[in-house]
């Protein structure tokens, strides 16, 4: 039997970031024996915008200028397919690596429908040419993909043995359990399971529900969390310390939402010091 994962895809761009993602694609190919693939999306219009933002008079002589940085650009994300391709190879690892032209949000949520599960880093720099460090499509994809993605610090993911779940009962977290569990299906891990800022007696209830499926699918080793405080302040309390990944879901119900769409949310992200699986 299969198992669940079984395609990956990965962004491409030249941030350390994407090594860090790729590495750590490698270390769940493994376990999941599937293929990995790069995909690098060349954006040529805002190159073309960045250098001349309006058809006039003077775009004739703009031309050589335009073709030479979306040539730069280009070549770039060949070095970067390269690094991707030498990375799995030396992992021993399947891989595709596949090059597009357009918005890099745009392509990346079209390919990602056919995978089951997307990674990337904590930051992005897929607008390298003209912006820079500065990314915002990570952004983009959390708001609207239905692949489950998997964000990484610069460091990446080196183990996976403990797993922090962020769970409130609501349709996205739920979403997110059942999406960790087809995640976790070749890993030994260690699970917390945390309730925030709920009533005792339904805690109990969700502790007590989501102990029960994840032990149904064989992930025995679980510890359970009910605290009182928003989740943002009980992961302050030093729960995630010891943890290589956490798990939530997005858009869903108070406490949930606020963790990963409001600001703590971007300030996890720019802490840059746990993997985050997120799902809708």
């Amino acid at each position: 039997m299969k198992a669940p994962i079984q395609r990956i895809l990965v962004p491409l761009d030249p941030s350390v970031f994407t090594a860090a993602a790729t590495e750590t694609a490698c270390l769940i190919a493994k376990k999941h024996e599937s293929i990995v693939a790069g995909v690098a999306v060349l954006d040529s219009h805002e190159i073309r915008s960045s250098l001349v933002p309006a058809m006039g008079p003077y775009y004739p002589m703009m031309i050589d200028a335009v073709h030479a940085k979306v040539k730069h650009a280009d070549h770039i994300l060949e070095e970067c397919k390269n690094r991707f391709a030498h990375t799995c190879e030396t992992a021993g690892i399947t891989h595709t690596e596949t090059e597009y032209e357009g918005v890099p949000a745009e392509k990346l949520l079209e390919s990602s429908i056919f995978f089951d599960l997307v990674i990337t880093g904590h930051e992005t720099a897929f607008h390298f040419e003209t912006r820079g460090e500065q990314g915002e499509c990570l952004s983009e994809i959390l708001d609207k993909a239905v692949t489950p993605i998997l964000a990484v610090p610069a460091e990446g993911m080196e183990k996976l043995e403990s797993v922090l779940v962020c769970f409130d009962g609501s349709l996205s977290s739920a979403r997110a359990l059942h999406d960790f569990i087809l995640f976790a299906a070749p890993f030994d891990l260690k699970v917390k399971v945390l309730v925030a800022d709920t009533e005792k007696e339904k805690a109990e209830f969700l502790l007590r529900s989501a102990t029960e499926l994840l032990q149904s699918h064989g992930i025995e080793n679980v510890e359970t969390i009910a605290s009182d405080l928003p989740v943002d302040a009980a992961v302050d309390e030093g729960i995630v310390a010891d943890v290589d990944l956490i798990v939530a879901g997005i858009h869903s119900r108070k406490p949930i939402k606020d963790f990963f769409v409001g600001s703590f949310t971007k300030e996890l992200l720019s802490r840059g010091t746990k993997p985050l699986l997120i799902s809708h």
